[in-house]
């Protein structure tokens, strides 16, 4: 009775459709007895009575089949398939598979923790051969160009400072990739003072200084010196670097950068004499 009401209102329209407490996040995690129930389920005739076949990549899957009641078909895939610069058919490059990745790196947690915590959780892992390339050839090109025109930004509003007579006071400081003389590479890293922000940074392998780790951290403090000074008009420009107390540090501003004025941080100050309490105290037990 009310199909055949319906038909007799020429002004009747279906409601329109809502989704309410939608979450914010991206991806859902569901199980694959959960997914499994879903699409079992004929869309056209409702019964559950479709054959299945899936494809995974990675993270991302998709599953294609046709109703035996009916015979009506059916795909369906958890990622949108990204574009790449080839243009490629055969070249797949799922959202969600870039999205991981891009999150472990930027989390510095990597691939091989990734890997396990994925494998124990029950979810198929990257492999790593899919995690590298990825990493390689679309999440660094992509870090490396927002970083550049975030940097350029930066210098820009920083030359215009300077034009106005003001000079920059930089902190910088180094870190390894690992403790000890096991580490290979070294980070050097420049602050604006004032703004706290990120304005330079410099990464050395052992390879440049005869494979000598320790060697690493002034080398690099040079270099980025010299890099930073080119892009902003010169070393007078900058009135003083807050380092730590490395002595090589100390000798190279002595050196080399006489004209800058050169500070040490409290920090490693007031570290260095707790440890040397600390290591006393152990030694009178």
């Amino acid at each position: 009775l009310q199909t055949k009401e319906i038909k007799k209102d020429p002004n009747w329209k279906p409601p329109l459709l809502t989704t309410r407490n939608l979450p914010d996040s991206e991806y859902l995690m569901v199980s694959k007895d959960s997914l499994l129930t879903l699409l079992k389920q004929c869309n056209k005739c409702q019964k559950e009575q479709r054959n299945l076949s899936f494809r995974m990549e990675g993270l991302a899957f998709a599953v294609s089949g046709e109703c035996t009641s009916c015979g009506h078909p059916f795909s369906w895939g958890n990622s949108t398939v990204l574009r790449t610069a080839k243009g490629s058919s055969r070249e797949r490059l799922p959202k969600i598979n870039v999205d991981v990745v891009t999150g472990a790196v930027i989390t510095s947690i990597g691939g091989t923790k990734l890997h396990q915590v994925m494998l124990m959780s029950g979810i198929t892992p990257l492999s790593q051969s899919t995690f590298h390339m990825i990493k390689k050839f679309h999440v660094f090109p992509a870090v490396t160009d927002v970083f550049w025109k975030a940097q350029a930004a930066v210098i820009e509003a920083l030359r215009a400072r300077i034009a106005k007579g003001e000079k920059v006071q930089l902190s910088g400081d180094g870190s390894f990739d690992s403790r000890g003389h096991s580490g290979a590479w070294c980070r050097y890293f420049f602050i604006d003072a004032k703004t706290g922000e990120v304005i330079h940074y410099t990464l050395m392998h052992k390879s440049h200084t005869g494979n000598k780790i320790e060697k690493c951290q002034v080398a690099a403090l040079e270099q980025g010196l010299r890099e930073l000074s080119y892009m902003i008009g010169g070393t007078e420009a900058i009135e003083c670097l807050v380092t730590d107390r490395h002595p090589a540090v100390t000798k190279i501003m002595r050196t080399k950068f006489p004209e800058i004025g050169h500070f040490y941080d409290p920090w490693h100050f007031f570290r260095n004499i707790t440890m040397t309490l600390l290591e006393v105290n152990k030694l009178r037990l």
